[in-house]
């Protein structure tokens, strides 16, 4: 095929994809540019996940009319002048591109007004088209209107994630900003529905609370900052007792920018070691400030990275205030030092369900019930001999794993884990019989939920009833607690804010019954830290050995690891 140039329109569209992936990163240029133009509040709606509709209204300085075409053309900017002004640049924009990007695949309307004009200015591009710039009413600051994103561009959209993903990916952009930013009062509507909020007060505790709701945030602690060799580390972190399934709840800023830095994040989880169970992550914000000069922000088309001018400094330095900041804040914790290494390769199973494939499905009360998972492999786990053999209880090593005396050597048993399994199996063994069975509590509890854990509430709210949860909205975030399945002994305060927790980060399982199970196992579980009789050790042992598939929990993880006598031998030079 010959060279040829390719029209204006496939140019921008080809652009248009560096910019913006998904709805969210389409708010959050907007949003960062509402920032860079002084907004003090930030108002954002979104309906159908934003492919039908993204509106970013802010109070900001506004556009001039005679610059609004401009401002929708390619590598326009009022962030800086020349080549040399972004080894100095401090705002979030500065390419110029997400204006022509975000109205090259979008119906867009832009409606702005400047502070002391008479009327505002409004123009339309219909994706890539711009028409004219013509007068309307319009009150100081920005609104930018993006409907129908995508839909000319079907292969992009078909890979766009369901509503609710869309919006989980929007919302996690706007609390990063809301972090960054506790000054500006930041609203997120979700089809008519207040999903977060931010008062602007200027202090981080508030936006804290906006983000992750009262309770969390009363676990999570400041960073006092120290200066360490021209960087400085700010924030607040979680203690352990809220740590989360994966890091969706846990910001990089640099220099009041949200960025992905992998080097930060293992920085920060480092000094959470032994701390934390292995598969839970801190939550919390941590903000570097260090000169402009010494980190480059061109490096990435969305600027989601940046590179720093020494990297190793600014990771010690992130340790060093995480590390200092927990330790002063749990002055009595002894963290152990003994580091979970199995010493003979356990059988470790994937995540196990154990269903009766010869009962029926109980009916859920929603729409499209989703049947009872069943295991591909628990017939054949008994032929297979997975399953725990008959075991002496010896005792208990720091109050989490239990030692015990097989017939063919030394078992040790995570008491969590175990229990976790065990709750797992008798929830769904309920379930396929005679319905889970329910503890109704004397009176309601209320309940104030965060904005994602009452998105995941709606959105699971037929496998929670299903599960034995009687929940009922009381009224703006708040909800009441009826009654909760008999599994949960603990907390049922905590246990239910863990599960919606999970469940808003994603959960684990293929459905969406299978993830609050296993979600509500977890969380209704002993812990770790548990003193157990030696009664109670005996039992949680005796309803493990029954359990159909007993060598790992809900989540994957191993609960069991088996020291043969020949490997015992071994070890003391018997062999």
């Amino acid at each position: 095929m010959p060279i040829v140039r390719l029209d204006e329109a496939t140019v921008r569209r080809i652009a248009a994809g560096e910019v913006v992936e998904r709805p969210a990163s389409v708010v959050k240029e907007l949003v960062e540019n509402a920032l860079d133009a002084g907004a003090r509040l930030i108002r954002v709606e979104v309906v159908a996940g934003g492919r039908e509709l993204i509106r970013v209204q802010d109070d900001g300085c506004g556009i001039p009319a005679d610059e609004l075409l401009l401002a929708v053309e390619r590598h326009t900017t009022s962030k800086l002048r020349r080549f040399e002004d972004l080894a100095h640049v401090l705002s979030y924009g500065f390419r110029g591109e997400a204006l022509a990007a975000i109205s090259a695949v979008s119906d867009f309307e832009i409606v702005s007004c400047i502070p002391g004009a008479s009327s505002g200015a409004r123009l339309r591009v219909r994706f890539g088209r711009p028409a004219r710039v013509e007068p309307v009413g319009a009150a100081p600051g920005t609104v930018v209107t993006v409907r129908d994103l995508f839909a000319t561009i079907p292969a992009r959209r078909r890979f766009l994630r369901q509503d609710a993903t869309e919006v989980a990916y929007i919302q996690r952009a706007l609390a990063a900003l809301a972090l960054a930013r506790p000054d500006v009062r930041f609203e997120f509507i979700v089809d008519g529905r207040i999903a977060l909020a931010t008062p602007g007060s200027g202090q981080l505790v508030d936006a804290l609370a906006g983000v992750f709701g009262l309770e969390t945030a009363a676990q999570i602690v400041p960073i006092e900052p120290v200066p360490h060799d021209e960087v400085t580390v700010t924030g607040a972190i979680g203690l352990p007792a809220v740590s989360r399934a994966n890091r969706q709840t846990f910001f990089i800023l640099v220099n009041q920018r949200w960025v992905e830095s992998r080097t930060l994040v293992a920085a920060a989880e480092q000094a959470y070691h032994t701390l934390l169970m292995v598969g839970r992550y801190p939550i919390g914000v941590i903000a570097v400030q260090l000169p402009p000069e010494r980190v480059d922000v061109n490096v990435h088309p969305t600027k989601r990275e940046v590179r720093f001018a020494d990297e190793r400094a600014v990771a010690a330095a992130v340790h060093e205030a995480v590390r200092r900041t927990l330790l002063a804040h749990l002055p009595d914790q002894s963290p152990p030092s003994v580091a979970f290494r199995p010493l003979s390769p356990p059988a470790v199973q994937r995540r196990l369900l154990v269903a009766d494939p010869t009962r029926a499905a109980p009916v859920m009360t929603r729409p499209d019930p989703e049947p009872l998972p069943v295991s591909p492999i628990e017939d054949s786990q008994t032929e297979s001999g997975q399953r725990l053999p008959i075991l002496r209880v010896l005792g208990q090593i720091r109050q989490a794993y239990i030692i015990a005396e097989g017939p063919d050597g030394m078992y040790l048993i995570d008491q969590h884990a175990a229990h976790e399994r065990i709750l797992l199996e008798r929830l769904f063994e309920e379930l396929a019989t005679h319905g889970v069975e329910q503890q109704r509590l004397l009176e309601p509890l209320i309940l104030e939920l965060a904005p994602s854990q009452l998105e995941a509430f709606e959105r699971y709210a037929g496998e929670l009833a299903c599960l034995g949860w009687e929940i009922e909205p009381f009224g703006g975030a708040s909800v009441a607690v009826r009654a909760v399945p008999a599994v949960v002994q603990r907390s049922i305060e905590r246990v239910l804010l863990a599960v919606l927790d999970e469940l808003a980060a994603g959960g684990r399982g293929t459905t969406s019954l299978e993830q609050v199970a296993i979600s509500t196992a977890c969380h209704s579980a002993i812990r770790a830290g548990q003193e157990l009789s030696l009664p109670e050790m005996r039992e949680l042992i005796r309803q493990l050995e029954q359990c159909r598939a007993p060598l790992a929990c809900g989540h994957g993880r191993p609960t069991v690891v088996h020291l043969s006598t020949e490997e015992l031998e071994r070890q003391f030079g018997r062999r």
